[in-house]
């Protein structure tokens, strides 16, 4: 089971190189849950010289996912959406570097993105392509499970099919470094807040 403690120090890893001072001046993190289900990880650092989010998946929630999927979906996500340089979808997270100041609008920016994905033959070729070259150059330090064998074994329909099953109560989300909690919290509510939980979406279909 994935806890708390590990998924916020797995978080922090991936974005302490990007703030100066990020070990330094950082309080306990608090935890708490959405009201759909979505687990939130805020650390204040007032040291830090901004503020870092990293969107990830419960990948034990997925049952039978193919090797690779999470890495494609990632891809695929970063060119279904619009270009931000603050918004990075790779590997196995969603990353944004932003202040405390424009949190609110970089979260909802990827919560848009995360949440209404245009995924289609061309953002899914396009993405496929842009991680085989990853691949090919080496130039990042992914799974071994992720190769081009793997990678070219999943389909479009899959990756769809895989996104669908996406819902907040399988999602985490961690904001560090330079924000102060109660910004945080409105700027994670307002951008995430009324994304329906698997159930809820279950029973909007079936009320349709």
């Amino acid at each position: 089971m994935i806890t708390i403690k590990k998924i916020f120090l797995f978080s922090f890893i991936i974005f302490s190189a990007l703030a100066s001072n990020a070990q330094n001046g950082m309080r306990e993190p608090i935890d708490y849950s959405l009201k759909n289900g979505m687990k939130i990880i805020v650390s204040e650092n007032e040291k830090s010289s901004g503020a870092f989010s990293s969107f990830t998946l419960n990948t034990k929630a997925f049952q039978n996912k193919k090797d690779g999927i999470v890495e494609l979906l990632y891809a695929t996500l970063n060119e279904s959406g619009s270009k931000n340089d603050q918004i990075l979808f790779k590997d196995n997270s969603g990353r944004l570097a932003t202040n405390n100041t424009q949190l609110e609008k970089g979260l909802t920016e990827m919560a848009t993105i995360i949440q209404h994905a245009d995924i289609n033959q061309k953002t899914f070729d396009s993405g496929k392509a842009v991680l085989l070259a990853s691949l090919k150059k080496q130039d990042y330090d992914y799974d071994q499970t992720v190769n081009e064998n793997s990678i070219n074994a999943i389909s479009l329909s899959d990756l769809t099919a895989f996104y669908n099953e996406i819902s907040p109560e399988k999602t985490f989300l961690t904001i560090a470094g330079n924000v102060e909690m109660n910004t945080a919290k409105a700027a994670v509510k307002k951008a995430f807040g009324n994304w329906k939980n698997a159930e809820k979406q279950e029973t909007s279909a079936i009320a349709k």
